[in-house]
């Protein structure tokens, strides 16, 4: 089941890397940039779907970027797929929601999953 959106964080990665790997997986439509911090794309993916992306810069702390696909039309199937291709390309640690967002649910907003050079896997971000 595809999830309504995607988000995922990534550390110390310049945004103009994220909208380089952006164009080359996507078709970019339009970008603009509302903000020193804040970028916003809109991207055509094969199968002719549009994707909203938001890219925020020190969305957790000073060194962590947030990128927020706002659609259910991404070639991912959840955060955690998303995140493992966003690392291959970018070569950054690459934070996630471990579980997906639920508006009502038992999970723990502190269970994240985290990608880097020594592997992935669940961890508390507190």
């Amino acid at each position: 089941m595809q999830q309504t959106d995607i988000e995922i964080y990534v550390l110390s990665c310049p945004t103009e890397n994220i909208i380089t790997w952006l164009e080359n997986t996507f078709t970019l439509v339009t970008k603009s940039t509302p903000s020193t911090l804040c970028s916003k794309v809109t991207l055509a993916a094969d199968d002719g779907n549009t994707i909203e992306v938001t890219i925020l810069e020190q969305a957790a702390g000073k060194r962590f970027t947030s990128i927020w696909f706002d659609s259910n039309k991404t070639p991912w199937e959840d955060d955690i797929a998303c995140a493992r291709q966003v690392f291959e390309a970018l070569h950054c640690e690459v934070r996630c929601n471990f579980q997906g967002w639920e508006e009502e649910g038992n999970q723990d907003p502190d269970q994240w999953w985290r990608i880097n050079s020594h592997g992935e896997g669940p961890f508390i971000w507190d």
